[in-house]
């Protein structure tokens, strides 16, 4: 993955957790289906686009830039053609370039395309918004298929059986397409609903051109234009499913790593990829024993009414969730868990998942981090959360003396005036989750371009140095403060882990890496809404629950343009996202990568948990609909 790919990457992450918190907030016009000729004679694919068939096909012209900048109109034109029979779905693509010459079409593998010239078409069969098929062809012909997440980006390679052809030409080249009806999971009808895309890149000017235009503010597979298919065969593959394995994700990162190896930051980048859910499969870890004491909540068996109360709520504008476990099993959901006034009410597993299936925390991590840096000023190992971080980390005021102005309260705020860079090198997000030492990553890497406390940016060296903190006061690994303090305490009642940067290093993936069983995170979010008492034993201090989790009068700007906070309401604390409640306390939430949640409701006394292989949908969609339960009990 080069700097351009890794930037697109970054730049979907962000989107993910920060533009679409708020993406499915507005309500989008409703796009008009398409009726699309049917042909009578197939065309050949032979890539020239001279067949007759394509003269009674469909015609989309109107393409906008979706890279560099959205909504402009593109360098070349492009042109699409649709039309099917009642077996195959047929795609034209005529992709203009008064540069032709200058046109790349050398890729000879998947890893290659992403810096070259491709056409994709890219079709969710299901009609649901929620994930899309692509089908990519490279002017040169090579060609590969895959799956987008809901907000567009490409998370896995798939194996589907299609005809495809490329035709070079003196004005830029053409595509055509026939794609198997049978092979997609739809559910048949009278009629059939789908919605598609196209994209164009043009590697040279780093651009990228779609059709329909894109609203970067809103659920992108939501915005595919439908189309309508009449008299089509039936498919061969049930609907109802993600189109996204995770599993084959992570077989393909095991047998690169077994190619480039995992002990040095190169190897890493070449073999690692994206985050996966499997991850703590890849990382070594240190494991965290189940309680000799476990608490077990009460059960009263609510699935129904909760599933009732989910169904009229709607995951996009004028599409309610119907069927909850539908709805979960679609979005990669793989644990559902809600517990009210301490007693679960729902809890489902889904896509091969199970009560005793590990499930790694992402970032859910940072609010367990949160929680020990309280316990450890509450037992005067860390004297105040005002205390410069060099109290503790000397060294790095010998690098820059700016360092002591940083405080422990800073590093928890994501206020630490610490450079981050996501879109660019040295690519912080990549040394913070990947890097074999992260001691040395965070000590020689954190970098001060702003004074502390005046502005709020997410930063993975944050906690990796409270981590380090934890350990010098202590004198122990963070997992062993993590199984004292609060693994046995709250009664977990399954064997854990904490993945580690390395085994020869063994320090604790601070901002992530946590592996449990669901329930066992649950117990966290309960502890919270206990004011940080369990059991008679008030293991965190009542105060530090109310610091780390409800509003604080934060500077002018301290949040920038981040529509999110501020005017949207919310605001971040310890490590925990907080959502303003008017007249009583404020729910609050720890969120991780690939849509792992704990949230909480102090006025319902609600814990929900969610984990899935992705988000599924936009991370505001979720925390909008746990509100939306929450306001209905």
């Amino acid at each position: 993955m080069d700097r351009r790919d890794r930037a697109r990457a970054i730049a979907a992450w962000r989107a993910l957790v920060l533009g679409l918190l708020v993406g499915c907030a507005a309500r989008a016009p409703c796009q008009r289906p398409i009726a699309v000729a049917r042909l009578d004679r197939p065309p050949a694919i032979d890539g020239a686009l001279d067949d007759a068939a394509w003269q009674r096909a469909t015609r989309f012209a109107a393409f906008k830039t979706l890279h560099p900048r959205a909504g402009q109109e593109p360098s070349e034109s492009t042109e699409v053609y649709l039309a099917y029979d009642r077996r195959v779905l047929y795609v034209g693509v005529r992709s203009v370039d008064r540069a032709a010459d200058s046109i790349r079409a050398e890729a000879t593998a998947a890893d290659d395309v992403w810096r070259e010239d491709w056409t994709a078409f890219c079709l969710d069969p299901q009609d649901q918004g929620l994930d899309a098929y692509f089908f990519l062809v490279t002017p040169s012909g090579f060609a590969m298929t895959g799956v987008l997440a809901a907000d567009g980006r490409p998370v896995q390679r798939v194996e589907r059986a299609w005809s495809r052809a490329a035709r070079r030409t003196a004005d830029g080249y053409t595509v055509e397409m026939a794609i198997p009806f049978a092979q997609l999971p739809y559910r048949l009808g009278d009629s059939v609903r789908m919605t598609f895309k196209v994209a164009r890149a043009i590697a040279r000017r780093d651009e990228e051109a779609d059709f329909p235009a894109f609203d970067l503010d809103r659920p992108h597979v939501a915005q595919f234009q439908p189309i309508l298919l009449t008299g089509i065969a039936a498919s061969t593959v049930p609907d109802g499913q993600p189109l996204f394995d995770a599993r084959a994700v992570y077989h393909e990162k095991v047998e690169r790593l077994a190619r480039s190896g995992d002990s040095t930051m190169e190897g890493r980048v070449a073999a690692w990829g994206e985050a996966s859910v499997y991850d703590y499969l890849v990382f070594p870890s240190r494991p965290l024993r189940p309680s000799t004491t476990p608490h077990r909540f009460p059960r009263r068996a609510d699935a129904a009414a909760v599933a009732v109360r989910f169904a009229g709520l709607e995951y996009l504008p004028n599409r309610p969730i119907a069927d909850l476990d539908a709805f979960l099993t679609r979005t990669q959901t793989t644990s559902f868990i809600v517990i009210h006034r301490d007693t679960v009410v729902y809890e489902r597993y889904f896509n091969g998942w199970g009560p005793d299936s590990i499930f790694t925390s992402f970032s859910v991590a940072k609010a367990f981090v949160s929680t020990l840096v309280g316990i450890a000023i509450d037992r005067g190992l860390i004297h105040s959360i005002d205390d410069s971080i060099t109290r503790y980390i000397p060294e790095l005021a010998e690098r820059d003396r700016r360092f002591a102005r940083i405080t422990v309260r800073d590093l928890l705020r994501m206020a630490s005036g610490l450079r981050y860079a996501d879109g660019e090198e040295p690519f912080d997000d990549r040394w913070t989750y990947l890097a074999p030492d992260l001691r040395r990553a965070a000590l020689e890497h954190a970098t001060i371009v702003e004074a502390p406390g005046t502005r709020w940016r997410y930063n993975n060296y944050n906690p990796l140095l409270i981590g380090m903190m934890l350990e010098r006061v202590s004198g122990r690994s963070v997992t062993d403060l993590l199984q004292d303090w609060l693994w046995s305490s709250l009664g977990m009642e399954r064997a854990g882990s904490w993945s580690l940067d390395s085994r020869a290093h063994g320090f604790e993936k601070m901002e992530s890496g946590i592996n449990a069983r669901p329930m066992d995170f649950a117990k966290l979010g309960a502890l919270y809404l206990h004011d940080g008492r369990w059991h008679g034993r008030q293991i965190l201090p009542a105060s530090w629950v109310h610091e780390a989790t409800q509003p604080w009068p934060d500077p002018p700007g301290y949040y920038g343009d981040q529509g999110f906070f501020g005017s949207g309401g919310h605001y971040f604390g310890y490590f925990w996202w907080g959502d303003t409640r008017a007249g009583g306390a404020s729910d609050f939430h720890t969120v991780g990568n690939r849509g792992q949640y704990v949230w909480c409701s102090p006025r319902k006394h609600l814990v929900i948990v969610r984990t899935g292989m992705e988000f599924g949908v936009g991370s505001g969609t979720w925390l909008r609909l746990f509100r939306e339960l929450a306001d209905g009990l």
